[in-house]
């Protein structure tokens, strides 16, 4: 008894005040996540949360970026996959078990999904939120938060987290690029020079290449009265365009630098290149083309927006390998010029003329633009845009995409007529090319066998002409389809041709967005997404590389990023092949959206194997046998030798769910109706 009476006497006396206010401090607490940069985790009263597992950072990070809820299916194979679907489930319950003994308010469950809990903060969220502002400040802010690259540090090895993480890396550092030199200047016409500088700079650390940036910062130094960093910034920009993408500083910036040299006494006007670097003169001859000033027929104050829609179709044309595109210092020299188009043509070497006019009334906004074949004296092409003017960039940006894909087009359209009608010994490298895709695009077995042809004639001429040898990639790509050889030798063929093209020049986006192609074929997703990535930077508007993207995420196992990419690439060219089409139906199809697959496969007029396989599965898929077995005779008919098994296998899909969601129902109808015969 006295043993007992002193045991409950040591019990410890409970207050329950403390108790309530340490409930209600835990609750009302807030946790802030990093991932911009190095991983960071603190409470709003700054305890740090110390989260070591390289796993759970991870997929922290997933969905701090995604946001929403996420299956634990797809976060099991993202960070998983290669362990099996029980091991992998098995690992992520562990993950998050160490996640929830740092927080347990960090991630929260709703049946199935995981999503960040309520009270949970992140950096990127934030990040993304200021980007789409106009204000200098919160502009400000949001480049603060961009401290690196997304999840610095981390070297993931899962193939399905590396290829997302590449991806996403690359989409937010484009973002910070876009916000820096948006604040530079905004900046700069508020007179604010040193804030406008150190903008333009923290742009050219994240890319080192970006001209315009360099040539803003010369401009603020010479304001500043700084000429000596002005000078040097050119030598930057000559050194970082020489090592970045081979290529010289454009005419305006070039200006801009003899400008300086010639106010600045006892200085020798240098040239920035390697002394290794002298102008080269190739066989091709790519079409020159000049975008002069909009014409701005509204108020002065719209003046901006004219100049803008004028400097981003420089900015983007030039990305395309296939033009030859005059600097903005050149053409804007022509501003309210009386002299006619072909004068104006002749003065800046120009064979195309890119014209137009920005007028608004209220809230809407016209846009007139036009192509014009200045030597014949001819508009090739014109488009009038109607639109509702709510967000300036964002209206700026969506027509800029829209236009600039089509511009090239026209011009190439242009360019072919020209080269169709000419002697076969007059044509250069550049005409050849240009046949060898005409002939590329009508998809034939001769027609293959003469664009490859086509195309090692246009390397003869111009053994250094980099695109060339893309091309001949895509020829021979085309060859495995029409099995005009055995694929491992065409394969090999078409690797050699662009491997050459690279080497001949690393920043070409056709290059790279071939040997993507020949990487899928291989089934190497991990190099193919790398040299996508790579060349949609490189040339984000090109319609057939942002439908290219769409291609690879399908068999990815990204089916919903998939279909935006390829719905874009439509939207950028309205007159695209039918191959954009059997993306968009494979998209939808590996979401589960059979109804809508069969939709998009009744715009194909003339369905290829692809198209019939795919248009069997989604109607077993949707409860219509009969309608897919109807299917199956046809493809049996056009197909005689066709294999569903030997199909499927040879489609490099990365997941194996994906390849049996279309292997089971067509081998389900195919049996049908070799049973009835």
């Amino acid at each position: 008894m006295i043993r007992v009476a002193r045991l409950f006497t040591r019990r410890p006396v409970v207050n329950r005040a403390s108790i309530f206010h340490l409930y209600f401090r835990a609750m009302s607490r807030s946790l802030k996540i990093s991932v911009l940069g190095r991983f960071q985790a603190q409470w709003d009263d700054g305890e740090a949360v110390d989260i070591s597992s390289r796993k759970a950072l991870a997929l922290l990070t997933y969905l701090a970026v995604e946001r929403g809820p996420r299956p634990r299916e797809v976060l099991a194979n993202l960070l998983w996959g290669g362990t099996g679907e029980d091991r992998a489930r098995h690992n992520l319950r562990q993950a998050l078990s160490k996640i929830r003994h740092c927080c347990d308010s960090l991630i929260v469950a709703a049946g199935d999904d995981l999503t960040l809990g309520s009270r949970c903060d992140s950096d990127v969220a934030r990040f993304e939120e200021l980007a789409g502002s106009d204000d200098p400040d919160e502009l400000r802010e949001c480049l603060d938060l961009y401290r690196g690259e997304l999840l610095e540090g981390l070297n993931p090895r899962e193939p399905e987290f590396v290829d997302w993480l590449m991806l996403a890396r690359a989409r937010l550092r484009d973002t910070a690029c876009r916000v820096a030199d948006r604040l530079g200047h905004a900046l700069m016409e508020a007179g604010q020079v040193d804030g406008a500088i150190n903008a333009f700079r923290e742009l050219l650390a994240v890319d080192a290449a970006h001209e315009p940036a360099h040539s803003a910062l010369m401009s603020l130094y010479v304001k500043a009265g700084r000429r000596s960093d002005a000078l040097r910034q050119f030598q930057a920009c000559g050194e970082a365009l020489h090592r970045e993408l081979g290529v010289e500083p454009s005419v305006r910036t070039r200006e801009v630098y003899d400008g300086l040299c010639e106010e600045k006494q006892g200085v020798a006007a240098e040239d920035p290149r390697p002394a290794s670097d002298s102008a080269v003169i190739q066989a091709s001859s790519p079409p020159a083309i000049a975008v002069l000033p909009f014409e701005n027929l509204s108020s002065s104050e719209q003046a901006y927006f004219a100049d803008g829609m004028a400097e981003d179709l420089i900015t983007a044309l030039s990305c395309f390998h296939s033009l030859v595109v005059i600097a903005r210092g050149s053409s804007y020299a022509f501003r309210n010029s009386d002299l006619t188009d072909q004068a104006i043509a002749a003065e800046l070497g120009a064979q195309y003329l890119v014209r137009g006019s920005v007028q608004r009334e209220g809230k809407r906004v016209r846009i007139n633009v036009q192509l014009l074949d200045a030597e014949a004296g001819l508009q090739v092409w014109g488009h009038r845009y109607d639109r509702e003017m709510e967000d300036v960039f964002v209206l700026q940006d969506e027509i800029t995409s829209t236009l600039v894909s089509t511009l090239a087009g026209r011009v190439e359209a242009a360019r072919l007529a020209r080269a169709r009608k000419a002697p076969p010994e007059r044509l250069d490298a550049h005409d050849l090319l240009l046949r060898g895709k005409d002939h590329h695009h009508r998809f034939t077995p001769e027609d293959c066998k003469k664009c490859i042809d086509l195309f090692e004639r246009a390397i003869e001429q111009d053994p250094d002409y980099a695109v060339a040898y893309a091309w001949l990639g895509c020829g021979l790509g085309q060859a495995m389809v029409f099995g005009l050889d055995d694929i491992p030798t065409l394969v090999d063929r078409c690797q050699s041709a662009v491997e050459k093209g690279l080497s001949l020049d690393e920043n070409d986006s056709e290059c790279h967005r071939v040997l993507a192609q020949v990487n899928l074929e291989r089934g190497n997703l991990k190099r193919s997404l790398q040299h996508q990535e790579r060349a949609l930077f490189l040339n984000p508007n090109d319609d057939r590389i942002v439908n290219a993207m769409g291609e690879v995420l399908v068999f990815a196992g990204r089916p919903e990023e998939a279909e935006q990419w390829v719905r874009k690439s439509m939207r950028l060219n309205p007159y695209h092949p039918v191959r954009y089409r059997t993306h968009l139906v494979r998209a939808l199809f590996h979401q589960g959206r059979f109804e809508e697959s069969l939709e998009a496969l009744d715009h194909i007029d003339k369905p290829r194997r692809d198209d019939l396989t795919y248009r069997i599965a989604a109607l077993w898929r949707s409860g219509e046998p009969g309608a897919a077995e109807k299917t199956s005779l046809q493809l049996r008919d056009e197909f005689p030798e066709f294999d569903p098994v030997r199909f499927v296998e040879e489609l490099p899909f990365r997941n194996e769910e994906d390849r049996q969601a279309l292997l089971q129902p067509v081998e389900s109808a195919l049996a049908k109706t070799t049973h009835r015969a």
